[in-house]
């Protein structure tokens, strides 16, 4: 179910994404495909949510931040502290 913890303590800061419900967890793993639910190099997780043509190369992911578990709706990382450090403009 969504709502099962895989590990950890909800809400504490050192906590991994994924952690929140086996869903996340393994939307994340990539064992059979890319994960289209993914850490980027900032730390701040993501979800690919469509394609770009970019001309002479393959198509590249759109990506956006995930603020909410999509499967469970934990809170996984504020939109705030995203703001604060100018990566993310939402």
């Amino acid at each position: 179910m969504a709502d099962e913890p895989v590990g950890g303590a909800e809400g504490t800061e050192d906590e991994e994404f994924g952690s929140c419900c086996a869903e996340l967890k393994e939307a994340m793993s990539g064992k059979e495909f890319d994960p289209l639910i993914a850490v980027g190099e900032d730390g701040i997780l993501y979800m690919s949510v469509g394609l770009i043509d970019i001309e002479g190369e393959e198509p590249g992911m759109v990506d956006h931040p995930v603020f909410f578990c999509p499967f469970c709706g934990t809170e996984l990382q504020a939109r705030d502290e995203l703001r604060q450090d100018g990566d993310v403009n939402t």
